[in-house]
């Protein structure tokens, strides 16, 4: 058996390391934030049983909204989270992020707090106990470095979540940036994978 390692520069390997150990080796039930799905194109990584996106790109995609899933209490297993998480963008990365005319990331910090905030209590609304939602975030740094994953943690914990595992995903190269400036921060070349379980007694 290999082992499986917290921290990948393959996604798929990720994605399936975190199905093998929390979901049974089973698809989640529910990919919250699909958009084209690329994690599955490569058919390493099985598609999930159910997906939303706010902004549909098939008609095998419902339209919902992280906040707000038509989905009864307490009657899934398991869900992954992919969502934006930049905020403030500017230079290449905002023009992008206007051509491409869809929900990619966030203008301002507040705006990604409260989505956050918001999906992880409708996760706990939806979610059995012991259901997990693998959660993906990345830290940002503009002027300031800000460890979005502490505030994720942070937030899952406080909603009654309790955190199983964390990976990390490396990458060769990071977001975009303006080389003219004067580089004062590391540049950010990771991602986070958290596992969170809604447990009974946590709330």
């Amino acid at each position: 058996m290999s082992v499986i390692r917290s921290i990948s520069k393959n996604e798929s390997e990720i994605i399936n390391g975190i199905l093998s150990l929390h979901n049974g080796g089973f698809p989640f039930d529910l990919d919250v934030c699909y958009s084209r799905g690329s994690f599955y194109k490569s058919g390493v990584v099985p598609q999930p049983v159910r997906r939303f996106d706010i902004d549909p790109q098939d008609f095998y995609t419902d339209k919902a909204c992280v906040t707000n899933l038509p989905i009864k209490p307490a009657s899934v297993d398991s869900i992954v989270f992919d969502p934006p998480f930049m905020f403030n963008p500017h230079g290449t990365a905002r023009a992008k992020n206007a051509a491409g005319k869809r929900f990619t990331m966030f203008d301002t910090w507040a705006d990604l707090e409260r989505t956050y905030k918001l999906a992880l209590n409708e996760f706990y609304r939806v979610l059995r106990y012991e259901g997990i939602v693998a959660f993906k975030c990345q830290d940002m740094t503009d002027s300031k470095t800000t460890l979005t994953h502490c505030y994720v943690w942070q937030w899952a914990t406080a909603r009654g979540f309790y955190t199983k595992d964390l990976m990390i995903r490396y990458r060769d190269h990071g977001p975009a940036y303006n080389p003219a400036l004067q580089q004062r921060h590391a540049r950010k070349f990771h991602s986070y994978w958290f596992v969170f379980s809604k447990e009974r007694d946590r709330l």
